[in-house]
């Protein structure tokens, strides 16, 4: 849980770049409900917003420009390609439901992550200047969190970055070519989650 003061500030400084693990109910097909943002407008969301785990994506992959993007929509696509609602599936019901959700590089759109990674060799002062970016961001959550690295992208940097500072997690990606049971059943091994538990 956090409180609306944290909630209105993290929307200001970085909602046109972040999210939660909060998506609504699938209503038909499984991707059916992934880029509904009404969500974010409930009453009650400030209860199960959990800001003890960051999920960790390495960039955003989407073109456009960013400050012309809804708040929270990362992580909320429900375009054909993409394959946000399996992270909907995998953390439906478990603890890490409502976790804050963000990008390692900020305002580097690209969906190939070799392309990305290869930008980044050639700039490290971007990795840098993320890197304390992320730690800003971060700190103004007012927790220390668990980091949970979505790939092995980002959990590279993060590891090298700041194995230090936190505890950091590592997951398969959601792009994985998996079904969502499957998805559900490897990520929630990967953290060490019991089912039924």
């Amino acid at each position: 849980m956090i409180t609306e003061q944290v909630f209105r500030k993290m929307r200001e400084n970085f909602g046109k770049v972040s999210s939660w693990a909060v998506w609504a109910d699938v209503i038909s097909t499984p991707k059916s409900g992934t880029g509904d943002l009404s969500v974010f407008e409930s009453r009650d969301l400030l209860k199960t917003l959990n800001p003890d785990y960051v999920f960790v994506g390495l960039n955003i992959s989407g073109g456009g420009n960013m400050d012309d993007a809804p708040d929270w929509g990362n992580f909320h696509s429900d375009y054909r390609t993409h394959n946000d609602y399996k992270l909907r599936y995998a953390l439906k019901g478990t603890r890490f439901w409502g976790a804050y959700m963000t990008d390692i590089i900020k305002k580097h759109a690209d969906p190939d992550g070799g392309e990305v990674m290869r930008y980044l060799k050639d700039h490290p002062d971007v990795i840098k200047e993320n890197i304390e970016s992320f730690r800003k961001e971060i700190a103004c959550l007012g927790t220390k969190p668990a980091l949970i690295a979505m790939g092995g992208k980002p959990y590279g940097i993060l590891s090298s970055s700041l194995g230090g500072e936190f505890k950091i997690m590592h997951i398969t990606h959601y792009s994985y070519t998996i079904s969502k049971e499957d998805y559900r059943k490897r990520i929630l091994e990967e953290l060490g989650f019991n089912e039924g538990v």
